[in-house]
């Protein structure tokens, strides 16, 4: 195997790109190049890895993870957008298939159906991290998880909790918002990796505030913090859905109680299909009130390093206007990395980005049918986005100088 690798890599530069084009399988080349010395001075360089995948671009949608659930038998898959490297997935039929929940930066988070217990994988390097059982207080009641936010090692750039080995796609901490039977408060957890689930600290007074965006169980992580977006339900008859943002540090010590924020926003939701908070390609936050016709856009207008709660917020407007005729019908929506959002149409299963910077609208994907929501997907597809080349390169770049790699 080792001569047959020297020969590939022998091959003109322009006939290798054709045939490792045509592997469909990136963790493969993942394997091959964290292995084989002579593959990784290769998938290191970023001009080789731009002819490779020079049509992927930073927080590019790969595809979606679904759960799909017949009488006695679930199947847990993976279907890619027709531009993503990846390959199919698609589990053999059993009655405890994994549940995908949310995904973030290459990680995906699952749960287990009948233990509900979580785990944490990534499917290009194979890593996996397994959450403990959260446990119940007593005189709180069962809960339910109601949303999560998945924090990487490069969330906490700059804090002394983050580990010298750190990258942007290796996962830290995790919090989950839970609702209980006993209680009208909806609480916020703690997880870290390296210390275990926090006391929860209570999130949302439910007889009067509700979570936005619910298509989109997913909170965005920036400058330090997870945010939310909630709605006052008893002050939205008069004030049109005047929005909150709430926000839970991260990186704060494994044992501490999370820290939870409210913040008012000049910002008005009354009408709109969907509500979603994103970050910006330019690193700002982003908030999309999506209409049937058009998206209201409000970008936050930080300078400096000044205070994200004092900021001021610019409103813009997007017109939507399909590339294909399609029958009016919710979108599920999705927030998107880069300043985007995914809208999958419930009855087909076509998929549109929208670019909330550009204000353009590009099919990711068209009516694939196990993607259409029906009765058998139980779950909301789950958005897969990565950037490859970057992940390439800090993940294999560290390997360069020394490691344990093959030469053949």
């Amino acid at each position: 195997m080792a001569d047959d690798g020297g020969i590939i890599a022998a091959l003109p530069e322009d006939v290798l790109l054709q045939v490792l084009s045509r592997v469909a399988d990136v963790k493969s080349l993942f394997m091959l190049a964290a292995t084989c010395r002579r593959w990784l001075r290769r998938f290191t360089d970023r001009a080789f890895l731009l002819d490779l995948w020079g049509g992927q671009r930073a927080g590019d949608l790969l595809g979606f993870f679904f759960h799909l659930q017949r009488i006695k038998v679930s199947t847990f898959g993976f279907l890619p957008v027709p531009s993503s490297p990846l390959r199919p997935l698609a589990s053999s039929g059993s009655s405890n298939s994994v549940q995908p929940l949310a995904a973030r930066r290459g990680v995906l988070l699952m749960r287990l159906p009948i233990t509900r217990l979580l785990f944490l994988s990534n499917p290009v390097t194979g890593e996996r991290h397994v959450v403990p059982r959260l446990e119940e207080y007593s005189d709180l009641g069962p809960y339910k998880v109601t949303s999560y936010a998945i924090v990487v090692s490069d969330d906490l750039a700059g804090k002394p909790q983050q580990p010298a080995s750190s990258g942007r796609f290796t996962f830290s901490q995790l919090l989950v918002t839970t609702k209980h039977a006993n209680s009208i408060t909806m609480y916020v957890n703690s997880y870290s990796a390296a210390g275990g689930w926090a006391a929860p600290a209570e999130f949302l007074d439910l007889l009067r505030f509700s979570l936005a965006g619910r298509s989109t169980p997913s909170a965005v992580v920036h400058r330090g913090a997870a945010h939310w977006l909630c709605t006052d339900d008893v002050a939205s008859a008069t004030r049109g859905d005047r929005l909150y943002k709430l926000s839970v540090e991260v990186g704060v010590p494994a044992a501490a109680t999370p820290r939870v924020s409210m913040t008012n926003l000049p910002v008005r939701a009354g009408g709109a299909t969907a509500t979603l908070l994103c970050v910006g390609g330019d690193g700002e936050l982003t908030i999309a009130c999506v209409f049937p016709m058009h998206v209201r856009i409000w970008k936050q207008q930080r300078r400096g390093d000044g205070d994200d709660d004092a900021a001021a917020w610019r409103r813009d407007v997007m017109w939507m206007t399909l590339p294909a005729p399609y029958p009016y019908c919710v979108p599920l929506m999705h927030g998107l990395d880069m300043g985007s959002v995914a809208m999958m149409y419930r009855s087909s299963g076509a998929v549109f980005v929208v670019d909330l910077d550009k204000k353009v609208i590009d099919k990711a994907m068209d009516c694939f049918l196990p993607l259409r929501i029906g009765r058998e997907m139980d779950l909301p597809p789950v958005p897969y986005e990565m950037d490859l080349m970057e992940f390439f390169l800090l993940q294999l770049g560290g390997l360069c100088g020394g490691g344990s790699t093959s030469t053949g």
